[in-house]
């Protein structure tokens, strides 16, 4: 006979077993079954908007900068005349919805649309976008679960900013047909202060010498024209959502016979690529005062023209061999990445100076001689210094060196030595002198 205890041991795990397997079994089918979603894209007036790309992307998390990564392409679905849109087969997990620009005309202008998203809606739960790159007008991350249906989701589009401006000769006719390069001026207003900008944009006018540009956010502006010769300046006008911006005119100091025909281009041969970290006034010799060593920043097109340069000049590209003399430099020259005279391109692994200076003390990067970094031999022996096939590599293609420069707003260390990976990585070299020759000027 079996005992009481015995039989409510076998019912208790015959009912586990079954829950086990029905929550298996929803898993797997929803693992299977993949989640949709369908909504509408509206105005902030409620109006449906057509033909207008919505696009849902895969991401993940950005550990590192924050942020997040796109994964793969995704979908991407057009709105129809209903503003309508739909996703089927979606691979569950993090995702981020999208709204791409749409070209709209003007009065013959062509421009991006006037709207960006505002808020997204789920039933009761609000989503409110964040902003990155010019592709698309905002976004929002949420996550999907296994068969999932999510429907009509609402995208609310708001009105942006748009300047309606008119540019015009001094005796009133109007510029028209033009391509033209504006300067904005703003003090701009944010919710977390106030802030002053300066950007440029290139613009197209109609036959009647309009043009239109949108801005992000509101504030007082003033924009600055000059155009073959002749030159126009705004007054100060104030820029919301209430307030209409068709009164702006650009009135040139002269008319159209005076404009002059304008300078030929530098043939591209002579052009030079230009970073924007490279700064706009001219490189003078700048003393150390502890070893009365000259030096100075140079533009160059890459490692060898800074080597070419520097002979020019009766210089070399510079040594640093003690760390007050690394202090200087960093506190002279500032963030940009430049060129130093450490190279190991006559003996792999044995680093010199181009000056032939003895190497007295170095400021390499974190992890550039760090062996647990390379994939290509076996751990253990990486930890006593063993180098695999492709840290090598790596290493025979290395042979300058180059100061790194603040890149990006989470990059905050500079100073610190870098192997360069081919001889145009930084634009800026710094050259050093040892005094002053016959050759020589302070300049």
């Amino acid at each position: 006979m079996i005992s009481t205890v015995s039989f409510k041991s076998n019912i208790i795990r015959t009912v586990l077993l079954t829950c086990l397997t029905l929550t298996f079994t929803q898993y797997v089918l929803a693992e299977d079954n993949p989640s949709k979603l369908s909504g509408i894209v509206v105005s902030a007036d409620g109006k449906t908007i057509s033909e207008i790309q919505v696009e849902l992307s895969y991401v993940e998390i950005d550990e590192i900068k924050g942020g997040t990564i796109d994964l793969s392409s995704g979908h991407t679905a057009e709105t129809d005349q209903n503003g309508k849109f739909s996703f089927t087969e979606i691979d569950p997990g993090l995702v981020q919805l999208r709204v791409h620009n749409k070209n709209e005309a003007h009065d013959g202008v062509f421009l991006w649309t006037s709207s960006r998203v505002s808020v997204v809606q789920i039933g009761k739960l609000k989503f409110y976008p964040h902003f990155s790159g010019f592709r698309h007008l905002g976004k929002v991350t949420f996550s999907i679960k296994p068969g999932k249906e999510i429907r009509n989701l609402i995208v609310v589009l708001e009105k942006r900013l748009i300047i309606h401006g008119r540019i015009e000769f001094k005796d009133g006719s109007p510029l028209g047909k033009a391509q033209l390069d504006l300067e904005f001026n703003w003090l701009r207003l944010a919710k977390t202060g106030n802030f002053v900008s300066k950007n440029s944009r290139t613009l197209s006018t109609n036959q009647d010498g309009r043009f239109y540009h949108w801005v992000s956010r509101p504030g007082v502006c003033t924009i600055t024209l000059k155009h073959n010769g002749l030159s126009a300046y705004s007054e100060p006008f104030f820029l919301d959502r209430d307030m209409l911006t068709d009164n702006i005119v650009l009135t040139l100091d002269g008319n159209a016979n005076d404009m002059t025909t304008p300078l030929p281009e530098k043939p591209k041969e002579e052009e030079q690529y230009r970073p924007s970290y490279i700064p706009d006034y001219p490189a003078m010799w700048i003393m150390n005062p502890s070893n009365k060593h000259l030096y100075k920043w140079i533009h160059c097109n890459g490692r060898e023209d800074a080597l070419k340069k520097a002979a020019e000049e009766d210089a070399y590209l510079v040594t640093i061999t003690t760390e007050a003399e690394q202090i200087w430099l960093e506190s002279a020259f500032g963030k940009a990445p430049y060129w130093i005279g450490l190279t190991d391109e006559k003996r792999e692994g044995k680093w010199e100076w181009e000056n032939g200076e003895p190497v007295t003390y170095t400021n390499w990067k974190p992890k550039e001689f760090d062996p647990m970094q390379d994939n290509g031999g076996p751990g253990i022996l990486r930890a006593f210094g063993v180098k695999g096939e492709d840290q090598k590599r790596q290493e025979d293609e290395e042979d300058y060196v180059y100061l790194t420069g603040q890149w990006t707003y989470w990059d905050k260390e500079i100073g610190k030595w870098s192997k360069a990976h081919h001889t145009k990585v930084s634009y800026i070299a710094i050259i050093e002198k040892d005094s002053l020759t016959n050759k020589a000027e302070i300049k």
